[in-house]
């Protein structure tokens, strides 16, 4: 009897234990399944992409959605058109809605996500494809990413590359030196479609006493203004504004200036998302702090001045 009752017991006390490890044989793929960063690394890593060039897609996609790790379900601020990891908007959105419908899926679904980015990446954006295909380098292809698969309206490279580099530190099973903070210019041309560093560009000619519209065009009329410009300062007079040309236009600026270059920085910021103000032209309290919050966001000495190192930062 008793010895019955022994063996009923330890039959039950495995029975048990064989259902808690059940339980927990099933939890680290429902654990891996929360990690959206990984899930979306080893799909990238599994397509092809080099470890560098997967953690530009994702550090892009932490930036776009607004969370890390990588929220599919992210809505634009705002209630904006954007939507999911690369906040997708007009008829790449209604692509996206279309592509969930046939798989049956929600649109928010990281998986169907993921999905829909390589079936653009082998379709309609199959030159961003072979545009980060071409990058060797953990900034270059967080800035390929967004120049050729996101194109959006704020750049924010820096931001995009530090979410890279952290990205690759956590999974590609090394170590990744921390970048430098990228200050370089953009070199802008006749014809450009970079709007948003074409209307600092004019802004800051404007604040040089020349007069041009801002427009955010790059046109006949901006590239003969620039010419004027490099021609007073000693420069090769060829209408591109590059390095030198940039590095020749931007000032100083500190908290009590005011004028048109202050408009330039301002527009830079809120462009950035560090300020809220009015466009008006006067570095105030609110400017500078942002000016700080900014620095702070990307590596830079926190000072408040913008010098050259922060406007080649912010000048996309």
């Amino acid at each position: 009897m008793r010895k019955s009752m022994v063996s009923r017991l330890i039959a039950g006390i495995v029975s048990a234990f064989v259902l808690v490890a059940g339980l927990h044989l099933s939890n680290p793929v429902q654990a891996q399944a929360a990690d959206n960063n990984k899930v979306a690394w080893d799909f990238f890593i599994n397509k092809g992409f080099t470890k560098a060039q997967t953690a530009g897609l994702i550090g892009n996609f932490v930036v776009e959605s607004g969370r890390d790790p990588i929220n599919p379900a992210a809505v634009q601020f705002g209630g904006g058109p954007g939507r999911g990891l690369a906040q997708w908007e007009g008829s790449r959105r209604t692509d996206l809605y279309n592509y969930a419908n046939s798989k049956g899926k929600a649109w928010s679904d990281l998986q169907l996500q993921l999905d829909f980015i390589w079936h653009e990446l082998t379709g309609k954006e199959k030159n961003a494809y072979n545009q980060i295909k071409a990058t060797t380098t953990i900034s270059a292809a967080a800035v390929a990413v967004r120049k050729y698969y996101e194109r959006p309206s704020v750049h924010a490279d820096q931001a995009r590359i530090n979410a890279a580099n952290s990205i690759h530190s956590r999974y590609s099973g090394g170590t990744v030196t921390p970048p430098s903070t990228e200050t370089s210019f953009p070199s802008l041309k006749q014809g450009t479609t970079n709007k948003a560093a074409t209307t600092t560009l004019q802004y800051l000619l404007r604040s040089k006493g020349y007069t041009i519209t801002v427009d955010g065009l790059f046109g006949a009329g901006t590239t003969n203004t620039v010419k004027q410009f490099q021609s007073s300062r000693g420069l090769v007079a060829d209408g591109v504004a590059g390095e030198k040309t940039f590095t020749a236009l931007v000032p100083t600026l500190k908290e009590g200036d005011s004028g048109t270059a202050v408009t330039a920085l301002q527009v830079e910021l809120k462009a950035h998302g560090t300020y809220s103000g009015a466009i008006d032209g006067k570095f105030g309290p609110q400017t500078r702090t942002a000016v700080i919050n900014y620095q702070k966001s990307v590596g830079l000495a926190a000072d408040g001045v913008v010098g050259l190192k922060t406007w080649g930062s912010l000048i996309d």
